[in-house]
């Protein structure tokens, strides 16, 4: 199978081509800068790219030319803001993502893609005020723009698989960490350094968080049940603090200093991930948080000492 990965250089784009190759698929991903082709150590004959961006009609066309699956986890944001991504131009924003993202799921049905799977997000669930589990069946209630158009491609990715019959499936994402190129966007890099440093980390925060090797899996498990189609699937791991991180940091590294504090928020709502349980998907927990984390560690420390 051909997959076709839109985002591919993007924090969560880097665990599913990495799966993907590792799994033995042939890649093909859409970039706009071919230096980042050099993120992944491809085989020879199974990686493929297409150079542009979603703006194109030409170049999305041929980037799915051919390809069995699209999974699209392209996003267009200010840098380091996903909530809040669209700044002052909502226009655009929505130009950008939401319009492409249907223009991209109609060349695809149209060039015979077999199977669509849309990168969503919790934020389809209103944010704040919730409490327990967030139901995959609940009713979408952004209060964000950025959940809004992840809400409004989900609707639209429904419709395809029931009205024309399309395998499309909406995957919603919770915080997503691990390890990525470059280093410092990795989730709790700035934690890791000031633990190596010695330094305080002050601010406290709880979130839900999955590991993207794991939302990799749950791409890939997506892709292969024919009762997915139509489906908005949630993917979340485990509640973690920042406390939580650090304590387990110091304990790697062997560094003692002060912990971030306890937050003093109310813990966010957990997303109830009932389809992917129902298939015996199972998440790394714990295990995977620490030894993502050892790994943070060790290229911090690496990175610390080719500095100095």
């Amino acid at each position: 199978m051909k997959v076709g990965i839109t985002g591919a250089s993007g924090y969560v784009g880097q665990f599913i081509v990495r799966h993907f190759l590792q799994r033995g698929y042939t890649v093909r991903v859409l970039l706009r800068n071919v230096q980042k082709t050099k993120i992944f150590c491809a085989p020879d004959g199974r990686f493929e790219w297409t150079c542009g961006d979603m703006s194109n009609d030409v170049v999305l066309s041929e980037f799915v030319d051919g390809v069995h699956a699209v999974v699209h986890g392209a996003y267009d944001h200010l840098p380091g803001r996903y909530r809040g991504g669209e700044g002052d131009n909502l226009t655009g924003f929505l130009e950008s993502n939401l319009n492409r993202s249907l223009a991209l799921m109609q060349l695809a049905h149209g060039a015979g893609v077999e199977k669509f799977v849309f990168i969503s997000s919790r934020a389809v669930y209103a944010s704040g005020h919730l409490r327990g589990n967030l139901q995959e069946h609940s009713a979408a209630q952004p209060d964000t723009f950025y959940g809004a158009y992840k809400a409004a491609v989900e609707a639209m990715v429904s419709a395809w698989a029931y009205q024309l019959h399309w395998h499309a499936v909406s995957l919603r994402l919770t915080g997503v960490y691990g390890v990525v190129n470059p280093l410092a966007r990795s989730k709790w890099y700035d934690i890791a350094r000031a633990v190596v440093r010695g330094e305080e980390y002050s601010q406290g925060r709880n979130a839900t968080e999955v590991h993207g090797d794991d939302v990799a899996r749950a791409v890939e498990l997506l892709l292969h049940e024919a009762d997915a189609r139509g489906q908005a699937v949630n993917c979340s791991d485990r509640l973690v603090s920042n406390r939580e991180i650090a304590e387990i940091i110091q304990s790697i590294s062997g560094e003692r200093g002060p912990l971030p504090p306890q937050a003093k928020a109310v813990s966010p709502a957990v997303m109830d991930c009932a389809y992917l349980q129902r298939k015996g998907f199972r998440f790394g927990g714990v295990g995977r948080l620490r030894q993502s984390l050892r790994e943070l560690v060790e290229a911090v420390q690496k990175e610390q000492r080719s500095s100095q």
